[in-house]
């Protein structure tokens, strides 16, 4: 089911580029970078992300989120470290893209006895739309397949950003 997904939006984002006309996205060319939060999403209750366009149809991208914390008496905490790839399937400022990538996870306790550390990782897939506006804002909503061992589930992404 999971390999049947993946590749219906491989051939979905080769159709799209394939055939395209000549008006390119002013915004995702002057300002290539862009910064931003993400609450939801792929690292499940926030992250900060940095993306970087390639072209006028691919990004890369790459995030950093951090839960838990404690008191005097102990501490735990969970990272986790999303990294995947955007394609844009329209090439205008506002457009759906599809993404994917791995979430890496790196957990640890420190609390009497036990000083712990544990790393996972788990992959997604997603479908969105971004708007790019002409000052630098950008807005982008998804909704991601989380996968791990055969299970997945879906859960959704708001992003806000600025782009530079």
């Amino acid at each position: 089911m999971t390999k049947r997904i993946i590749v219906s939006l491989f051939v979905v984002l080769f159709l799209s580029i394939s055939f395209q006309g000549e008006a390119f996205a002013q915004s995702r060319l002057e300002y290539p970078n862009d910064f931003g939060l993400e609450i939801g999403g792929k690292s499940i209750v926030y992250s900060f992300t940095y993306q970087r366009m390639l072209n006028h149809h691919f990004a890369l991208e790459g995030g950093i989120s951090a839960l838990g914390g404690g008191d005097s008496d102990g501490t735990a905490t969970v990272i986790f470290f999303p990294v995947g790839a955007k394609a844009y399937l329209l090439p205008k400022n506002g457009s759906p893209f599809i993404t994917g990538g791995i979430v890496f996870i790196n957990a640890s306790v420190d609390s009497g006895p036990f000083d712990e550390s544990a790393s996972n990782s788990y992959t997604y897939a997603g479908l969105g739309f971004e708007f790019r506006a002409e000052g630098g804002f950008v807005f982008r909503g998804t909704a991601y397949a989380l996968m791990n061992d055969g299970s997945f589930f879906i859960w959704p992404g708001l992003h806000v950003g600025y782009a530079f």
